[in-house]
């Protein structure tokens, strides 16, 4: 069994795109503005991929409810194709890393994040995103 963590979302699992009306919304949670530490690309797909680095990540770290936990890890997993720790098929690795809770004064909450595994793909053909904000830059390149 997992630890019960929150999770980190920082792309399509934000409120207002996608992934957040198939693998959030349906599940009792809380969500609150929050940073981690990394680098964000944009990758051809349409989708962000974070690597380790030291810029500040801007996203949300989403409490589910106990009751529906599991059930919404499991989706997340399955969206991020997350087979288990250091599995070959996996497309993002699930990590604990401290995140920064934005509405209260300095608190750092451990939490779950998917970190992207391809580092040769992410940097030779994402869009590397220096503000570290996906949604912002989703909302620049709406019109194109």
């Amino acid at each position: 069994m997992n630890p019960v963590l929150p999770i980190f979302v920082y792309g399509s699992l934000l409120e207002g795109f996608w992934n957040y009306e198939h693998y959030i919304r349906p599940y009792e949670h809380r969500i609150v503005p929050a940073v981690i530490k990394g680098e964000l690309y944009h990758l051809p797909p349409g989708y962000p991929g974070l690597l380790a680095g030291t810029n500040d990540i801007v996203g949300a770290v989403v409490y589910f409810s106990t009751q529906v936990y599991e059930k919404a890890l499991t989706g997340l997993d399955e969206l991020e194709d997350f087979y288990g720790a250091n599995d070959p098929r996996n497309e993002y690795e699930r990590m604990i890393m401290p995140a920064r809770i934005l509405d209260e004064v300095k608190k750092i909450e451990n939490v779950y994040v998917y970190r992207y595994v391809d580092e040769q793909y992410i940097k030779e053909e994402g869009k590397w995103l220096a503000h570290g904000n996906w949604r912002k830059f989703m909302l620049e390149h709406q019109a194109e």
